[in-house]
């Protein structure tokens, strides 16, 4: 799952990271003050925060400054708390019958286990059939970032496992607006 910044987040995390620079790069202070291992920044010419578009969780993110508080308080799909099947792999991994959006991305990038990526890419494309305004704010969170790119992004975070992780998507949310940009960003994989 991805989620994209609004603008005025990534405005007031722009004045955030303006002061960490001085003593960090780029990629470190994002992943401090964000708390995520995976995500994609698009800069502008001079070299200014334009969009961040968050891919996968990490550790919990450092406390913000006032001035971007706002940006944490923002309820997240990756916050939200999903059902699991009560005799699935991934009820036993996470000792609960929820788990939240981070845990199922988490898994579905990261697991070892094809079972596990399978169960938590089911259960998350599920939750969006559901509820249409969840894969809505997914596909807006996409739509800036070409099929090539996304497909160069979930390579590197899933690695072998990409192609196979959009079949998942592809065919679980078939006739879909998420199914077909699945689809179209499985065959860039496989042409690869």
């Amino acid at each position: 799952m991805a989620i994209a910044l609004d603008g005025a987040s990534v405005a007031r995390i722009e004045r955030v990271l303006e002061r960490d620079r001085a003593r960090m790069p780029l990629p470190e202070a994002l992943g401090r003050r964000l708390g995520v291992e995976s995500w994609m920044v698009t800069l502008d010419p001079s070299g200014r925060v334009r969009a961040i578009t968050l891919l996968g969780t990490g550790a919990a993110p450092s406390p913000l400054p006032d001035d971007a508080a706002s940006v944490a308080a923002v309820e997240s799909p990756l916050d939200r708390r999903y059902p699991l099947p009560a005799t699935g792999v991934l009820a036993r991994i996470l000792g609960d019958t929820t788990g939240t959006g981070r845990q199922l991305a988490d898994l579905a990038l990261r697991g070892d286990d094809p079972a596990v990526r399978a169960e938590a890419v089911r259960v998350a494309v599920d939750a969006m059939m559901r509820d249409p305004r969840l894969e809505r704010a997914l596909l807006e969170s996409l739509a800036a970032i070409d099929d090539d790119a996304l497909a160069r992004v979930l390579a590197g975070v899933a690695g072998d496992g990409a192609a196979g992780l959009a079949s998942l998507v592809a065919e679980r949310a078939r006739g879909r607006p998420l199914g077909r940009r699945a689809t179209e960003v499985r065959d860039r994989l496989l042409a690869r």
